[in-house]
């Protein structure tokens, strides 16, 4: 996965000699959509939740407080955004947020896209064309080993 990375002003002038780099990890652009799905944990099929925060072609925020474990197998059906079409992936449980930081937007799960087929795929990157992206909740970590390496 390659990283880009930016320099964090604020931090760099506490430094007087160097800015700290940190790291955008994400694959693909969150598009900030709330939109009809349906995800279901596979062991049990119990529904975690019905309506995504926000859609990449890489997975979805889902508004959910249903409990669950880090890494569960989840099977998606999700409504096209702008469309009226559903499309099915697999995915897993990549994140849990509880709602308690400052910006979250309450009980929430990240679901990581596994599998989907490549027409469900383009349909999806064409449902979410011209979509605004979602506003970051958080900065971004800092990356200090990308920093020790630009100093060298």
């Amino acid at each position: 996965m390659l990283d880009i990375l930016e320099v964090d002003l604020d931090l760099a002038s506490s430094f007087a000699d160097f800015a700290v780099l940190r790291a955008m990890e994400r694959k693909s652009l969150r598009r900030s959509v709330r939109t009809e799905c349906e995800v279901v944990a596979e062991d049990g099929f119990r529904l975690l939740g019905t309506y995504t925060l926000d859609l990449s072609e890489d997975g979805l925020l889902l508004d959910a407080g249903a409990p669950c474990v880090l890494g569960e197998p989840v099977i998606v059906s999700l409504k096209m955004p702008r469309g009226a079409s559903w499309i099915d992936a697999e995915g897993h449980v990549a994140r849990a947020i509880d709602g308690q930081r400052r910006g979250d937007c309450g009980p929430a799960l990240g679901i990581a896209f596994d599998g989907m087929s490549q027409i469900d795929r383009a349909i999806l990157r064409a449902s979410l064309h011209g979509i605004p992206p979602a506003i970051p909740r958080r900065h971004a970590r800092m990356d200090y080993a990308a920093t020790v390496g630009a100093l060298r």
